[in-house]
């Protein structure tokens, strides 16, 4: 039997991701609800898409059940006939980024290994809710309000797809109890010390009750809107920075530069920080830069042992 998100999930797939017959696809897999919604998914669907697919998880070794979840993918894998890649890192306390972006690198190696044509992750709406209010709380640009989008080529053979992404934590956790999917409990979700825990189990059920029931709906109409703001500023700022960068040595024509929006400004120093030092400056220190900019036709400044400096037209690093 099929249920709405069957259907829903077809059409994400025929339309949203344009996935073709005989597609290899990896589909990564924890055992929480996200993840065995899309693994049930793909295997009641497995007979109309044409594709073959094969199950990575990653044991992080974060939790004093790691090894029991481990066995539980096992047994689920070997009950759908599915090729299943496990790995394991080593028992320490990662970061979210360096985890994520461990998480990734092994995902693609195993993907280029054998030749899978995509990586599936879980990943939902809610995310992009979650995300775009947490990037919101810290003061983050437009830019980060959303960082999941359908699809993502990695390289010319593989791209990353999120089947998901227009599906509701409440539409899954339905799924799930209605097949009584079985789901892992994973107790770190439940831990306040992670500011997601807190957005998601207090934040968006105080703003579902006292000011919108579908706030998480408008929250992506939001996050999709903007989307395409930063696009064009993104495809502006590098416009201007080829325009005003030195053809031979690491400067850039400031006078050029401060010719434009204070907002474009903002985005080409830091591009010509982030591309010429790997330096990521926050925002003070760029304003600062802009104002020593403006005031002085040859300044002299140390930002966080970056020596800058101007002649003529020119700003440069020395």
């Amino acid at each position: 039997m099929q249920s709405f998100l069957h259907s829903k999930f077809l059409h994400n797939l025929h339309y949203k991701l344009h996935i073709k017959d005989n597609y290899s696809l990896l589909l990564a897999i924890s055992c929480g609800q996200d993840s065995l919604c899309l693994l049930k998914l793909f295997a009641d669907l497995k007979q109309h898409l044409k594709v073959s697919f094969a199950i990575i998880h990653i044991d992080h070794q974060w939790r004093q059940d790691a090894t029991d979840n481990t066995k539980h993918i096992i047994n689920m894998a070997h009950y759908l006939k599915f090729p299943l890649h496990l790995h394991q890192l080593n028992p320490k306390q990662y970061s979210e980024a360096e985890f994520r972006d461990m998480r990734y690198q092994i995902y693609i190696r195993i993907a280029q290994q054998y030749s899978y044509n995509a990586i599936a992750t879980a990943h939902t709406g809610s995310d992009i809710t979650e995300t775009c209010l947490i990037n919101m709380v810290k003061g983050c640009n437009i830019d980060s309000f959303n960082n999941l989008h359908w699809q993502r080529q990695i390289n010319h053979k593989i791209k990353l797809i999120r089947p998901l992404l227009n599906f509701t934590r409440s539409e899954i956790n339905w799924f799930c109890k209605y097949y009584r999917l079985p789901i892992w409990f994973d107790y770190t979700n439940i831990y306040y010390t992670c500011n997601r825990n807190r957005i998601r189990h207090e934040l968006i059920p105080y703003l579902k009750q006292y000011y919108s029931t579908d706030i998480e709906k408008n929250i992506n109409i939001f996050v999709t809107k903007t989307y395409y703001d930063t696009e064009y500023l993104r495809q502006t700022t590098v416009k201007v920075y080829l325009l005003i960068k030195h053809p031979y040595y690491v400067a850039f024509n400031y006078k050029k530069l401060l010719s434009q929006h204070k907002c474009m400004q903002i985005r080409v120093l830091n591009i010509f920080f982030k591309y010429n030092t790997k330096t990521q400056l926050n925002d003070i220190l760029l304003h600062q830069i802009l104002n020593e900019l403006n005031k002085k036709k040859e300044i002299r400044k140390l930002y966080k042992k970056i020596q800058f400096n101007t002649f003529g037209d020119w700003a440069y690093i020395i």
